[in-house]
């Protein structure tokens, strides 16, 4: 329990993200630019898949039956952002063959965690049965991946489903959840006890055997948020899966994301092996 060394104050500022870059929205701003560029591109269209008014995917279909499918989940500490702000990460994919979904989900406090890991499930579920359908893609050839509170998403999904994934790929991804139950995050995440922390700390609850996970943080994000991807990595690979940690010198907790838009970058490179690409 390294963050137990920490005062109350060190902890919040450990998990407050915001506070490592001078302003949020011009990243925020170049995620919108991005996205508005890639639907713009590529074919693209929104699916419900359950009853809530966040309950939705962004689509983005391969254009060739049986491709590789990335399944991404936004981040936004649980409680803003939408699937469609992040659509950049799907052009990359989607020019070299591939399909990607992208999970939007509804957000705290208004949904608990447990409320919003259900329906990260129920997305999930959703595109394995309508991959071919609506994605030209193979449901036996999806890798699930995250920013952030999406990383955790990712987590939770690959602990919980019985299908074969090609791979977890995990960016700045919060997977212990104890020491963020402790933290101010906690104001709005709501989680009442330790064991709710437990139940939804992917750290706890790990891939299936013969699933490859990967995980990264930015090189300039906090010692903590490095330290999760680092901790998931190292249990995974504990566990006997292959698994890889990359600390993104030069990224940040906004940019490490934007990475993904960039075909030539180095995390670009890492997930496109992954699905096969």
């Amino acid at each position: 329990m390294s963050y137990a060394a920490y005062s109350q104050a060190e902890l919040d500022r450990q998990y407050d993200a915001a506070s490592t870059v001078p302003s949020l929205q011009i990243f925020l701003d170049r995620y919108s630019e991005e996205s508005d560029r890639t639907r713009a591109a590529f074919a693209n269209r929104r699916a419900a898949y359950g009853d809530g008014e966040r309950e939705w995917l962004e689509l983005f279909p391969a254009t060739q039956p049986g491709a590789p499918l990335f399944f991404f989940v936004h981040g936004g500490y649980w409680r803003r952002l939408s699937a469609d702000l992040l659509a950049f990460v799907a052009g990359p994919v989607v020019r070299a063959g591939g399909a990607c979904a992208l999970l939007n989900y509804p957000l705290a406090p208004a949904a608990t965690l447990d409320e919003i890991v259900a329906a990260a499930r129920r997305g999930f579920a959703w595109t394995v049965a309508n991959a071919r359908t609506e994605l030209n893609a193979a449901p036996e050839r999806i890798v699930v991946g995250g920013h952030s509170a999406g990383g955790h998403l990712a987590g939770m999904i690959a602990a919980d489903t019985r299908v074969a994934l090609r791979g977890v790929f995990g960016l700045s991804g919060l997977y212990e959840l104890e020491p963020v139950r402790r933290s101010n995050v906690n104001d709005w995440l709501q989680l009442p006890d330790a064991a709710a922390a437990e139940r939804n700390s992917p750290l706890l609850h790990l891939p299936r055997a013969g699933t490859p996970v990967f995980a990264a943080a930015g090189g300039d994000e906090s010692d903590e948020f490095r330290r999760q991807s680092r901790a998931y990595a190292d249990a995974c690979g504990a566990a006997g899966l292959a698994a890889r940690y990359l600390e993104a010198t030069g990224q940040n907790h906004f940019t490490i994301a934007l990475e993904l838009a960039d075909p030539s970058s180095e995390l670009s490179g890492m997930l496109a092996p992954m699905l096969g690409l």
